[in-house]
């Protein structure tokens, strides 16, 4: 039988080794801490960006869901030094190489994990700007399906904006057009003077509305630069493809015009011709500025790679637009090789 004594004496061996225990168990929960914090720097809370419709008094629908910071895994590591080793080739002697800016955004559509470079960069999104028009008109045809078919006597008049790639198929005078028939034109041939005769028929706070919804600026606001990054722009395509915005039926019959357009001088010649692309370009030329940065061409698009769809945009400046065109390709050849190993 132990003593008094002994049994005090063990009595403090086991506390100070629950001391220790517990000492070890905080020491080891402050490491993970500080491995965790170190390895996903940013608050758990800020790591992802919502955009919701709001105004309804029980439910708060999710349009638009990324995060924050460019994705860190190693197959777009890979793809991201690849294109930053591009672009520093490409824009480090602009007077030379007639390309000033250079950027662009990349997402897999399967995982939602993209990188971007210099995807805060500012450019004039000039026809890419259509798209919105386009899905303003269909969200307002999901409330009546009335409303594509009202239609508009074409009369020529002048464009405020010069189209540099004309339309194949000019609107023919005197005729009359249902807001669908121009729609497909100013997606397909991104045809300018369908673009005029669809601004009569839209009415603007409906357009306004779009980008309101989808936490964007609006481009036409007085006083407003109609300027926009690449990431931002990805927003339309994102929304198309997750059919947030606007219902699956409306969602789907805006990708398959995209599909159609017959641009075929961007990123779609960087990928094989049977993978289907469904993608809008635009170009803007300035007459003052900065003479290797007075012209802009982008492409933005979903590429339908067989179990990897990806979205690719590619915003460029320069003074030439065949060396811009030869970027969207370079880009768009560099992003399929990794997607495609």
């Amino acid at each position: 039988m132990l003593s008094k004594e002994e049994k005090r004496k063990r009595k403090r061996i086991r506390n100070i080794q629950n001391i220790l225990l517990y000492s070890i168990l905080i020491i080891i929960g402050i490491g993970i801490g500080i491995l965790f914090k170190t390895l996903y720097p940013t608050d758990v809370l800020n790591i992802y960006s919502q955009t919701r419709s709001g105004g309804n008094e029980y439910i708060n629908p999710l349009i638009d869901f990324e995060s924050v910071e460019s994705t860190r895994i190693q197959t777009l590591v890979s793809l991201e030094d690849s294109l930053k080793e591009y672009i520093e080739d490409s824009t480090q002697y602009p007077e030379e190489t007639n390309i000033s800016h250079i950027s662009v955004y990349f997402k897999d559509l399967n995982s939602g994990a993209w990188i971007g470079i210099d995807e805060e960069e500012e450019f004039s999104p000039a026809s890419l700007l259509k798209l919105p028009l386009m899905i303003t008109s269909f969200k307002l045809a999901e409330s009546d399906p009335t409303f594509l078919q009202n239609s508009i006597k074409y009369q020529k008049e002048e464009s405020y904006v010069e189209q540099i790639t004309l339309p194949e198929q000019p609107l023919i005078e005197g005729e009359t057009y249902t807001l669908e028939e121009l729609i497909s034109r100013l997606i397909v041939y991104s045809d300018n003077e369908a673009l005029l005769m669809i601004e009569k028929l839209l009415p603007y706070e409906e357009v306004v509305k779009v980008y309101s919804d989808l936490g964007l600026k609006n481009p036409y606001e007085y006083g407003m630069e109609d300027n926009m990054t690449v990431k931002e722009y990805a927003t339309f395509f994102r929304i198309l493809y997750n059919a947030t915005y606007l219902n699956k039926d409306m969602s789907t019959k805006a990708l398959k015009l995209l599909s159609e357009t017959t641009y075929d001088r961007g990123i779609s010649t960087g990928i094989p011709v049977d993978i289907k692309i469904a993608d809008k370009f635009g170009e803007r030329e300035y007459v003052d500025g900065l003479t290797y940065e007075r012209k802009q061409l982008h492409d933005c698009g979903i590429i339908y790679y067989p179990q990897k769809p990806y979205l690719l945009c590619v915003m460029t400046k320069g003074r030439d637009f065949n060396s811009l065109q030869e970027v969207l390709q370079d880009i768009s050849k560099i992003v399929y090789k990794e997607v495609d190993k």
